[in-house]
C-alpha cells in the first residue's frame, strides 16, 4: 500500500499530466537553441531535477554521515538514490524524489506522506575539494535537528510544497486542502523553465508552427522583453545614462514583473503570473529588522530585490540583464568590465578612485560596492544595493572590515543618512519625525526607503505622521501608498475610515491589502451601504490570504480579520489550523490567549500561555504576555521575575521596560523602577511614556532635581503638554 500511495504521488508530480496553454521547453529547443543550450547550463534548470547520474552531485556510495546522536547514510540502490537515517534508536529510509539546487550546495527532496517534499537538512557541499568541498554537511548548523525543532528537516520550515515550489518549477499548482492538510502538488516543469518567465507559449508555438510569426515574432506570448537599452556616455561624462528614461523604466518594470517574484523576500497575494504588476502578485518586504540592517544592507536572506530597489542604478532604470545573461544567468563580464558598462573606467577603475592596487582584491568593485553575506553556511551572496563604505554610525557592516581592522574614513553617503533615521525610526525616536518627513517627501530617495520609514512612522502618532501620510496616498508609486495605508493606524477608527475609504480601489492589490487590514475592525460600526463595500474589499483580502492559507502566518493574518469582524470562533479554528502545521508557532499561541482572555476563559488562556513559555522560553513577547496573566491572576512576585526576562530577552521593546518598571514600583520597589526606566531611555530615546514615568518615580523618591534631564526631554517632544510645563515651571521656582 506504501509503494502505492508513493506511485501515486509520483503520478500526480510528473509533467504533461496538467493541461493548459503551456508548450514545454523541449518546444522552444528547435528555434531557439542558443537561449535553449545556455538554459541547460543554468541555475534555473538545475533548480530541481528528478534523481539520476547526471542530477545528483552527492556522495551515495555507502557514505556515512554523523553529527549529533544523528546518522545518515546515502547509498544507491539500482536506479534509487537512498537516505538511511538512524535516530534516537529508529531506523527509516527515504528515498530521493528530487534534486534541489546544485551550486554550492545541493539538497535532496524526501517525501513525508500526505503529499509533503520535505527538503533534507544535510546537504552536499559541491564546491571543489581544495575549497573545502565535496562533503556532507548541515546548512544550517546554528538551529536544533531535534524533532521538536521548528527547524527540523519534516517540519513546515523546509516543507518543499509550501515555501519553495513555486520558484523551482513551472506552471505550479500548490493543490492543499486545508480540512486535511494534504497536498496534491503539480507542475508543469521540474525546474525554472522557459515559460516561467515568458509565460505558457502553446498559442506561440502553435502560430510557429503556422508560419505566423514573421511580422510579429513574440506573438503568443503574455511576456515580451526587449533587449535591454544600451546606456550612453555624453560629454565625457563618467556614468552614462538612458537615452530614455521612460523606456529604461518600462523595461526595468517588465523584468521586475517576471524576475522579482522568485527574487525578493515577499508574501503571494495573486496567482504568479510574470505578465502582471508586481505589486498585484506579491507584498514586498520592506527594510525591516531583523531582515536589513539599518542602513538597509542585506542582513538575513532576501533574495535581492529589496536590495537592488535602494540603488542608484534601479533609480536610473537598471535592470536585471543589463548585467546577467538572460538565459545563463551568468554576468555577462568579469571583473570590474562589467561596471564599465556604464561607469567610465578612466575615472572609476582607477587607484584614484578605489585607492588599492590595480589587480588586487580591493580594486574590485563588487568587493567595496557588494559585498557578501554567507547563508546556509558556504553560499555568499551579495548585496544589491551598491552602497557606498561608510563610517559605522548604526549596527551595519562597513566593507572596508571585511580585509581591513579598521573601516576607512570615507564620508557620509546616502546610505549613511537612511541609516541614521532608520536607525531612530526603530527606536520610535520621537524627535526623528520631522526629518522622518522630510526625507518620506523628498522623491530623489529611494522609494523602498522612504516607504521603510513611513511605514515605522505609524508608532509615532502625531499631526506630522497624519500630514505626511496624506500627501502619500496620491503618490504614484504603490509601495509609498501602501506605506501610507499602514501609517494610518495611528488615526482613531473613524477617522482612518473616512481618510481610507476613498482609496478603496486602489489599483494596487497590495495597496489594498492594507486598506484591508487597516479598515477591517470598522466594519461593526459601519452603515450598511459602507459595510457593503468593505466586506466586497475582505472577500478579495481573504482570497489573496488564501495564497498563503498552507503557511502559519498566512493563517495568523487570516484570523486576525475574523476576530476583526467579530467572528472569534472562526478565529480560534483558523489559529489551531496554524497551530497543526506549526505547534509551537508563537503568534498563534499568543493570538488564542488574548481571544480565550476576552472571552473570560481564563483556563485556555493559561493553557496557551504556558505552551507559548515552554516553547519560547527566551523570547521577549512569551516573557511579557505570562508576565501580564500572572499579574490579573494576583501573583505579582511570579509575574515580576517573567516582567524581567521580557525586559532581558529579545525582541524587546520600549513597553516591555515600561510595564516592568510600572510592577516594580506597585511592589514598592521604586529605586529599581528608576533604574529599568534609566536603561529604556538610552535604548529608546524620546519615549513619552519612559520619560514621564521617570519623572514621576524620582518625584516619588524625593528625587526630583535628577528630573531636569527628561524634562527637558519632554518638553522637546511634547512641548505643549500641560503636566511637563507644570514640572518645569516648579523645578525653576525651587532654584
Amino acid at each position: 500500500m506504501k509503494h502505492l500511495i508513493l506511485a501515486c504521488l509520483w503520478l500526480l508530480l510528473i509533467p504533461g499530466l496538467v493541461h493548459g496553454q503551456y508548450a514545454g521547453s523541449q518546444q522552444c529547443a528547435d528555434c531557439h537553441p542558443q537561449q535553449y543550450s545556455k538554459w541547460r547550463q543554468s541555475h534555473h534548470y538545475q533548480s530541481m531535477l528528478p534523481p539520476d547520474e547526471h542530477s545528483v552531485l552527492g556522495d551515495f556510495n555507502q557514505t556515512v554521515f554523523a553529527s549529533e546522536g544523528i546518522t545518515a547514510t546515502f547509498s544507491k540502490r539500482h536506479s534509487n538514490y537512498i537516505i538511511t537515517l538512524q535516530d534516537k534508536g529508529q531506523t527509516r529510509e527515504y528515498a530521493v524524489h528530487y534534486t534541489f539546487g546544485f551550486y554550492p550546495l545541493q539538497q535532496y527532496l524526501l517525501d513525508i506522506g500526505n503529499g509533503k517534499l520535505q527538503a533534507f537538512d544535510i546537504a552536499w557541499d559541491s564546491r571543489p575539494r581544495d575549497q573545502g568541498g565535496q562533503r556532507w554537511f548541515y546548512p544550517n548548523s546554528n538551529h536544533s535537528n531535534d524533532p521538536a525543532s521548528e527547524f527540523h528537516w519534516t517540519r513546515h520550515l523546509n516543507n518543499w510544497n509550501s515555501r519553495c515550489a513555486e520558484c523551482h518549477s513551472t506552471g505550479l499548482d500548490k493543490n492543499y486542502d486545508p480540512a486535511s492538510g494534504q497536498y496534491q502538488t503539480r507542475y508543469q516543469e521540474v525546474n525554472v523553465a522557459c515559460e516561467a518567465c515568458h509565460g505558457p507559449a502553446a498559442e506561440h508555438v502553435r502560430m510557429a508552427q503556422a508560419g505566423q510569426l514573421q511580422s510579429k515574432p513574440r506573438a503568443g506570448l503574455t511576456t515580451h522583453f526587449a533587449p535591454p537599452l544600451s546606456f550612453q556616455f555624453k560629454q565625457n561624462a563618467g556614468i552614462a545614462r538612458a537615452p530614455s528614461q521612460t523606456t529604461a523604466k518600462t523595461q526595468q518594470a517588465q523584468q521586475i514583473n517576471a524576475c522579482g517574484g522568485c527574487h525578493s523576500r515577499r508574501q503571494i497575494i495573486g496567482e504568479p503570473d510574470p505578465a502582471r504588476p508586481y505589486h498585484d502578485q506579491y507584498r514586498l518586504t520592506l527594510l525591516h529588522d531583523p531582515l536589513y540592517f539599518a542602513d538597509g544592507q542585506i542582513r538575513d536572506e532576501v533574495f535581492v530585490l529589496g536590495s537592488f530597489m535602494q540603488s542608484k542604478m534601479h533609480q536610473q532604470g537598471v535592470t536585471c540583464t543589463h548585467c546577467h545573461d538572460a538565459h545563463s544567468g551568468d554576468i555577462k563580464i568579469q571583473g570590474n568590465g562589467l561596471c564599465s558598462q556604464c561607469h567610465a573606467g578612466s575615472v572609476y577603475d582607477t587607484a584614484t578612485h578605489h585607492q588599492h592596487k590595480a589587480d588586487s582584491a580591493g580594486s574590485l568593485c563588487i568587493n567595496c560596492h557588494m559585498p557578501a553575506t554567507t547563508y546556509m553556511g558556504i553560499d555568499p551572496r551579495r548585496d544589491h544595493s551598491f552602497s557606498i563604505p561608510a563610517q559605522p554610525q548604526t549596527d551595519a557592516p562597513n566593507a572596508c572590515q571585511q580585509c581591513h581592522q579598521e573601516p576607512a574614513l570615507t564620508g557620509p553617503n546616502p546610505a549613511t543618512e537612511f541609516g541614521i533615521l532608520n536607525s531612530r525610526a526603530r527606536k520610535s525616536d520621537a524627535l526623528a519625525l520631522r526629518a522622518m518627513s522630510d526625507y518620506i517627501n523628498n522623491r530623489e530617495h529611494p522609494s523602498i526607503r522612504r516607504a521603510t520609514l513611513l511605514d515605522l512612522a505609524s508608532a509615532l502618532p502625531a499631526r506630522l505622521t497624519v500630514e505626511t501620510l496624506a500627501q502619500q496616498l496620491q503618490s504614484g508609486d504603490a509601495l509609498m501608498r501602501r506605506a501610507a495605508v499602514n501609517a494610518s493606524q495611528v488615526l482613531p477608527l473613524d477617522m482612518r475610515w473616512t481618510v481610507l475609504s476613498r482609496h478603496i480601489n486602489d489599483a494596487s492589490a497590495d495597496v489594498r491589502f492594507s486598506i484591508a487590514q487597516q479598515l477591517a475592525p470598522a466594519l461593526p460600526h459601519l452603515a450598511s451601504g459602507d459595510a457593503l463595500v468593505l466586506q466586497t474589499l475582505l472577500a478579495e483580502h481573504r482570497a489573496q490570504l488564501a495564497h498563503s492559507n498552507d503557511l502559519p502566518g498566512g493563517l495568523a493574518s487570516l484570523a486576525a480579520i475574523e476576530l476583526h469582524t467579530g467572528n472569534s470562533n472562526n478565529a480560534i479554528t483558523t489559529l489551531e489550523q496554524a497551530l497543526a502545521i506549526a505547534p509551537d508557532y508563537l503568534p498563534a499561541l499568543l493570538n488564542l490567549a488574548a481571544i480565550y482572555r476576552s472571552l473570560d476563559n481564563n483556563e485556555q488562556e493559561h493553557h496557551y500561555l504556558k505552551q507559548a513559555l515552554s516553547a519560547h522560553q527566551d523570547n521577549a513577547a512569551a516573557q511579557h504576555a505570562y508576565g501580564l496573566f500572572l499579574i490579573r491572576d494576583n501573583q505579582k512576585a511570579q509575574a515580576i521575575r517573567h516582567l524581567r526576562r521580557a525586559t532581558e530577552a529579545e525582541p524587546s521593546q520600549a513597553r516591555y521596560f515600561y510595564v516592568y518598571a510600572v510592577a516594580l514600583d506597585a511592589a514598592d520597589q521604586t529605586s529599581a523602577a528608576i533604574d529599568t526606566l534609566q536603561v529604556a531611555n538610552q535604548r529608546w530615546p524620546n519615549h513619552y511614556d519612559i520619560l514621564m514615568a521617570l519623572v514621576q518615580y524620582l518625584e516619588k523618591s524625593q528625587r526630583k532635581a535628577e528630573s531636569w534631564p527628561y524634562l527637558s526631554q519632554l518638553s522637546a517632544i511634547a512641548p505643549n503638554d500641560t503636566a511637563v510645563r507644570q514640572r518645569i515651571d516648579q523645578l525653576k521656582q525651587q532654584e
